[in-house]
């Protein structure tokens, strides 16, 4: 058998052509180097062995999406600013009320009662942000099925519409003002309950039913 190929590594100290897997030199007993990129024997020419490119593709990570704008939320600054421009158009005094109002509340005379133009245009004003609130809770529900921002625009319209209830029942002496801000205080504390409830009740729901997807889902 042929070994000039295998005989390929020189001793630097003595000469002696050596055994290309030898680690001493079989004369002299020195360590030897290692081939070289001159004494190695050079491969054997082959034809390039074509890599599938699947195989190293890289996936891009996908591109965040940009937050698409609220187009409903934006249809309820509308409203609001609607509901807005109504009142002031049916109560042309308003400003008038409202700068006398505040003198009185100036003066140190905080608790005093607000005349009755501002009185029944607050009555007004909160009874038709209930009413859009609702338009928007529809909307929302209609347009991006969301559970939750539904259920904050319509527990804002219940809110709003208590709120003008509890303004007509003060408008005709039937409350004072400690009670009209006692019984709204309570009525937002309970609405604010039922929001956090049933927030923190779907959101487990969501979390349980995408855990269980994940275990059934095929490894």
């Amino acid at each position: 058998m042929a070994l000039g190929g295998l005989m390929a590594q020189r001793c630097p100290r003595c000469g002696t052509n050596n055994r290309d897997e030898s680690r001493f030199c079989l004369y002299c007993g020195a360590t030897l180097p290692g081939l070289t990129t001159e004494d190695a024997p050079r491969p054997a020419v082959t034809a390039p062995i074509s890599t599938p490119l699947s195989a190293i593709r890289v996936i891009p990570p996908p591109a965040p999406r940009g937050r698409a704008p609220d187009f409903v939320g934006l249809l309820g600054v509308a409203f609001f600013l609607l509901v807005l421009g109504v009142v002031f158009y049916l109560n042309q005094n308003l400003l008038t009320d409202l700068r006398q109002w505040w003198d009185q509340i100036v003066g140190g005379r905080l608790l005093f009662r607000p005349p009755e133009g501002v009185i029944s245009s607050a009555i007004g004003f909160w009874a038709l942000i209930g009413v859009t609130n609702f338009v928007v809770a529809a909307l929302r529900w209609s347009l991006r099925r969301t559970k939750i921002h539904t259920l904050g625009a319509a527990l804002g319209g219940i809110g709003a519409i208590a709120f003008a209830y509890l303004l007509y029942r003060y408008s005709l002496r039937q409350l004072s003002g400690s009670q009209l801000v006692s019984f709204e205080a309570a009525v937002l504390a309970i609405l604010l309950f039922v929001y956090i409830g049933l927030g923190l009740h779907w959101t487990s729901t969501r979390r349980r039913l995408a855990y269980e997807a994940a275990r059934r889902s095929p490894r």
